[in-house]
């Protein structure tokens, strides 16, 4: 099976930073947006979401072999689209805790060659199963920067 516990326990630890982040954040905090344009800390948390439902397709459509382009999306529209930032954080951290054991044991079933598996990016850039747990590894993290922005901005207002 797999050799990189390294990433898997970062990947196994996402639920836990973004939960520990946003625990007994009042609602208002949690909606609250600097202006029109930006996100607030439901609407990042609904982006990550998101986000995984798409990595979830890529990374299988890259396992399967497929050579289609991997699918990108549109996460302003998305986000507007849902309504997101009237969404529950309580039920949108759960699927992603859902999201992230159904993948979790997923990986654990991968092999050597099943990591080096690669498929087109939605830039036209060859990545493999472990670029694409890599980039969502850091995608979470960079969105977790977000949200302590966020609180500072709130804390000033």
């Amino acid at each position: 099976m797999s050799t990189l516990s390294i990433e898997l326990s970062e990947f196994n630890q996402l639920y836990d930073l973004l939960s520990q982040k946003t625990f007994n954040l009042p609602k208002e905090k949690l909606h609250w947006k600097k202006n029109e344009t930006s996100w607030s800390i439901v609407e990042v948390l609904t982006h990550l979401l998101d986000h995984a439902f798409v990595v979830n397709f890529r990374l299988r459509e890259v396992l399967a072999g497929s050579s289609v382009q991997l699918p990108a999306f549109n996460q302003d529209k998305w986000i507007a689209g849902q309504y997101a930032n009237d969404g529950n954080i309580a039920d949108v951290l759960e699927t992603y805790r859902i999201i992230l054991y159904y993948n979790s044991q997923l990986l654990k079933r991968l092999t050597s060659d099943d990591w080096k598996k690669s498929g087109i990016n939605p830039q036209n850039a060859i990545v493999t199963v472990e670029d694409i747990i890599k980039s969502f590894i850091s995608h979470v993290h960079l969105h977790l920067k977000q949200i302590q922005r966020i609180l500072y901005e709130y804390s000033l207002v």
